[in-house]
């Protein structure tokens, strides 16, 4: 046996395996002023041109919450501005953003902040009441940025009101299509005596009308987000979403139960799509068998975004109440998905935990921590809602990317 000859060829096929598994120019981005905490997560996760940044409070650098809550809102603003500014971009860069609020009843002052900070040029947006949020925080922001801010296009379908303080109802980047929350609104229909599968019809029709403007379908969809303000209503949403997607293709989603949405809305629906068919592809391990409504995951090109996971056992569901055990389990499952797709923990650039309980934040992030070997991908983490009923303790959605080893 030539043993020399084996050991290049065994030495090539792992490196071909370690390749296939490294994330492509993955870099953790930090503001200048970054001190150490020790929590397993990264301020942000630039993965090629894509910056993903982690749920920002209102703390300054060493660790102080505002008094006002209008000083809070701005020192989250100039936080994720200074994570945007140590990777070379600023605000203008931005494509969406996440806006968590403890009291929705805030909403106004908060935005009259935002729309002073904001800039010109502002990111799709999706605003939710929750019911708890990490540190003490009655805020939290977390966002999506590309390295060309010129590359950035505001998408308005006709006939939809434009100003400058209003939310473009999605903005494109390249190929990649950031939609703010779509509720069932509209400036020629009123809600207040539509059902709530109506609700949900208008919602995903102004989902598709934000789509078609851009060139796009419900086919081209990467991932969505239905917030709903009503669990009991899931089986009622699920209804009409199914009809609008292929079975067994339809996009990667997490259906998140919130306190509150803004305008009086039960429904909205964030989204992600991608300009390109022939990259998208439903990633569905074995143990996952095909969904009307959710695909375990969808791959664009080298980015994979998977559904939300909780600690479900397939075939059995949630079979514990333990939160550490369900919370193993649903790494298991989101990496069952991420193997799919020829990844690993590695790939993941960011993450967002839903927990029932804020009180198990500690406990989860002793366990969560012990997943990453290397750089922590960047993260958020709020509890949704007060639901006690729901024997689901944690969610997590992941968003990878796959690259060469350079």
């Amino acid at each position: 046996m030539n043993w020399h000859r084996t050991l290049v060829v065994a030495t090539i096929l792992l490196a071909g395996l370690e390749g296939r598994f490294w994330a492509a120019d993955r870099q953790v981005v930090n503001p200048k002023d970054f001190r150490p905490h020790g929590r397993p997560y990264s301020s942000a996760i630039r993965a090629g041109n894509t910056l993903y940044i982690s749920g920002q409070g209102s703390q300054t650098a060493t660790g102080k919450l505002p008094e006002s809550f209008e000083e809070r809102v701005r020192q989250c603003l100039q936080n994720i501005r200074a994570i945007l500014q140590g990777g070379g971009m600023d605000l203008e860069n931005l494509v969406s953003l996440h806006v968590y609020l403890t009291d929705l009843g805030a909403l106004d002052r908060m935005n009259r902040v935002y729309w002073q900070m904001i800039g010109a040029n502002p990111p799709s947006r999706t605003l939710l009441g929750v019911a708890g949020l990490p540190g003490g925080n009655s805020i939290e922001i977390t966002g999506i940025a590309v390295a060309d801010a010129k590359s950035k296009r505001a998408i308005w379908p006709r006939g939809w009101t434009q100003s400058t303080q209003t939310d473009p109802p999605a903005v494109q980047a390249g190929e990649v299509l950031y939609l703010s929350a779509q509720g069932s609104q509209s400036a020629s229909r009123g809600t207040q005596m539509l059902s709530f599968s109506e609700r949900v019809k208008a919602a995903l029709e102004n989902v598709g009308n934000v789509l078609d403007t851009a060139g796009m379908s419900p086919k081209n969809l990467l991932w969505v987000n239905p917030y709903l303000d009503d669990v009991k209503q899931y089986g009622a949403m699920n209804k009409v979403y199914e009809s609008y997607f292929e079975f067994g293709n339809t996009p990667g989603r997490g259906t998140i139960h919130v306190n509150a949405l803004p305008a009086g809305d039960h429904i909205v629906f964030s989204g992600i799509a991608g300009q390109d068919l022939s990259k998208r592809r439903a990633v569905k391990p074995r143990n996952m068998p095909p969904s009307s409504t959710a695909s375990p995951g969808v791959l664009y090109g080298e980015t994979l975004y998977l559904s939300a996971k909780s600690g479900f056992i397939p075939g059995q569901g949630i079979v514990t109440q333990d939160f550490e055990l369900q919370l193993r389990q649903t790494m298991r499952n989101l990496l069952d998905g991420l193997e799919e797709a020829d990844m690993n923990f590695s790939n993941v650039a960011s993450a967002v935990v839903y927990l029932k309980d804020m009180k198990d934040y500690d406990t989860m992030n002793q366990l969560y921590r012990t997943f990453f070997k290397g750089d922590f991908p960047s993260r958020t983490t709020i509890q949704q809602n007060h639901d006690r009923e729901t024997q689901t303790e944690e969610q997590i959605s992941l968003i990878a990317v796959r690259g060469e080893k350079p």
